[in-house]
């Protein structure tokens, strides 16, 4: 039987097309330059972090954070009241502390980071100023450098901006007077050092549906009294997330735990990618 041979013939436009699809799908499943956030350890329940602001367009916000009985995460108590109406929603909030950048090369953006922590170093503080300027703040917490381009997949929490708290765990819904919720956020960290340590001249920002600023108050260290949990005044909190170890869910929207991806991960998808390109560009010679 004679051979045949079949020549595929593929114009330039379907190479890119399937090139792009390729990369689009690799930057899908990875996070920033520096790869994945970890879940955090060591996190003493004996430790506590709180944030409490009011402002024209909120009339009482607080946060506070503490570590949970295994030290894996953070527990977090958040509640909103009175959010002027006039602010469209559902609000996003985060903790923010860091240097704004938008960097597409992730070279430039290490040489902003070893800056960043340089300028941390000589006391260089992102806070809400005496005036209550929420500009002043800075950007998202996100030592792994991701940006906030892509919105935060919160069936992959892991992949986020380290402080984008409501990304992970949900908006503050609008028209609600009062809201309350309770989650573990397994990659905060109470930790000096860690990157992800909120401890070090960090606030908490919330932002209406346009992501105007419209609240902020900084982040401090309060003192564990009872059961851990200071409260303000009229203000009551949910039950502690079920689930053991202070709990692993979120109250309102149940954030579950998938695997940790590396900076070696996020290399091999790419060679993947530049595989499958370099392949179907062969196909056309």
């Amino acid at each position: 039987m004679a051979s045949q041979t079949v020549t595929m013939h593929l114009s330039t436009s379907t190479v890119l097309a399937v090139a792009v699809t390729a990369a689009t799908t690799v930057s899908a499943q990875v996070t920033g330059a520096l790869g994945n956030a970890p879940v955090t350890t060591g996190n003493s329940a004996d430790i506590l972090y709180e944030a409490s602001f009011s402002s024209s367009n909120v009339e009482m916000g607080y946060l506070n954070f503490t570590g949970t009985s295994d030290g894996v995460g953070v527990l977090v108590h958040v509640c909103f009241k009175g959010i002027n109406a006039s602010q469209p929603g559902p609000y996003p909030y985060h903790i923010h502390g860091q240097y704004t950048s938008h960097s597409d090369d992730p070279f430039a953006e290490m040489q902003m980071q070893m800056h960043i922590r340089t300028c941390k170093r000589m006391n260089e503080h992102f806070v809400v100023g005496p005036n209550g300027n929420c500009s002043a703040t800075g950007a998202h917490l996100d030592p792994f450098l991701r940006n906030d381009t892509v919105k935060c997949d919160a069936g992959a929490p892991e992949t986020c901006q380290v402080g984008d708290l409501s990304g992970k765990h949900g908006d503050i819904p609008a028209g609600v007077y009062d809201y309350c919720t309770s989650y573990v956020d397994k990659y905060l960290s109470l930790v000096p050092g860690n990157v992800a340590f909120i401890g070090n001249s960090r606030s908490v920002v919330i932002h209406n549906i346009n992501l105007t600023r419209i609240g902020c108050g900084n982040i401090v260290q309060g003192t564990v009294k009872g059961n851990g949990m200071p409260t303000p005044s009229n203000t009551t909190y949910p039950p502690t997330p079920p689930g053991g170890n202070g709990g692993n869910n979120v109250t309102t929207i149940p954030t579950p735990a998938p695997p940790i991806a590396t900076g070696g991960a996020t290399s091999l998808r790419a060679s993947m990618a530049l595989g499958v390109i370099l392949a179907v560009g062969s196909l056309v010679l």
